[in-house]
């Protein structure tokens, strides 16, 4: 009986094994995949942390470039800087690069105030890389408008898109750029374009004022000698239509200082306004502004 119940039980333990088949083991997830994994849900601070990981687990020469890239770009996430940079770096190393790692470089060294490091992520991502080139060519345009290095500067102008180009800061930029480069019709047109998006905008009103005054006033001292050393009735009659001229152009230059004085009274405006008035015989004009002259 005792035999019975021995094998009887012998069977049943068979039997339920057999029926629970063999155990399943769950695979190891590397650290690597946790990581990408990490960074495709925004967990940006979990994935940097598995990056770690990873790289102290695998030694140097098997980590590629792109992974060491991927880890920078957690490592910006969550605004550590200095451990971006330096992933970003044994990128470079490995040859490795990419637009989203230069382009995050570039603002890296943007938010350090490192203008020079800035200049280098932008020229390199500008020589080899056609994606997102706006973005870079405008920023591109202020650095080199910025080191005074204008020629680059017109250069990278002329790659900008219409809506770059439109853009009120870089308008002002360029209008700078080519005033001191002595190009007055680009600066005629331009700043008319400023003065239409902010009419007291005082470089381009100074501008125009100063274009038409002067205009005036040498036509006014050239024709003047011209009659003095030559006191003829057909001189005269050739002064009179000289002075009409300058007149016009006296009263072009007038809205522009009027609009200046609006904003600043005061002496470096007021010798523009009593010389204009004393051309049209207006002494009591030429008076008042006098008052402001020093």
């Amino acid at each position: 009986m005792k035999h019975r119940i021995f094998f009887s039980g012998l069977i049943l333990s068979i039997f339920l094994a057999a029926c629970s088949g063999p155990k399943v083991i769950a695979p190891v997830v590397s650290n690597k995949t946790i990581a990408e994994n990490e960074m495709a849900a925004g967990n940006y601070l979990n994935a940097m942390t598995a990056w770690k990981k990873y790289f102290d687990q695998t030694p140097v020469q098997q980590v590629t470039g792109v992974e060491f890239s991927n880890a920078a770009q957690t490592a910006f996430k969550v605004g550590d800087l200095n451990q971006a940079t330096n992933w970003f770096d044994q990128a470079r190393y490995k040859n490795y690069s990419d637009p989203g790692m230069y382009s995050t470089l570039a603002k890296i060294y943007h938010s350090q105030d490192n203008i020079s490091k800035e200049l280098g992520a932008l020229e390199f991502y500008s020589a080899n890389f056609t994606e997102n080139l706006n973005e870079v060519n405008r920023r591109l345009f202020e650095i080199y408008s910025e080191i005074n290095s204008y020629d680059k500067a017109l250069g990278t102008w002329e790659k900008m898109d219409a809506g770059s180009k439109s853009e009120i800061s870089n308008l002002k930029l360029y209008f700078s750029i080519n005033k001191k480069l002595e190009k007055p019709e680009v600066c005629d047109s331009v700043s008319l374009v400023i003065l239409k998006a902010e009419p007291e905008n005082v470089d381009a009103l100074e501008w125009n004022a100063q274009k038409y005054y002067w205009l005036a006033e040498n036509r006014y001292q050239k024709e003047m000698e011209k009659y003095n050393q030559n006191k003829t009735s057909k001189q005269y009659k050739i002064l009179l239509n000289e002075l009409e001229l300058a007149t016009a152009d006296f009263k072009r230059a007038l809205p522009y200082f009027e609009a200046l004085w609006k904003n600043g009274p005061g002496e470096k405006y007021a010798s523009y306004f009593a010389n204009i008035y004393a051309r049209f015989g207006d002494q009591d004009k030429v008076n008042y502004y006098k008052k402001f002259m020093k």
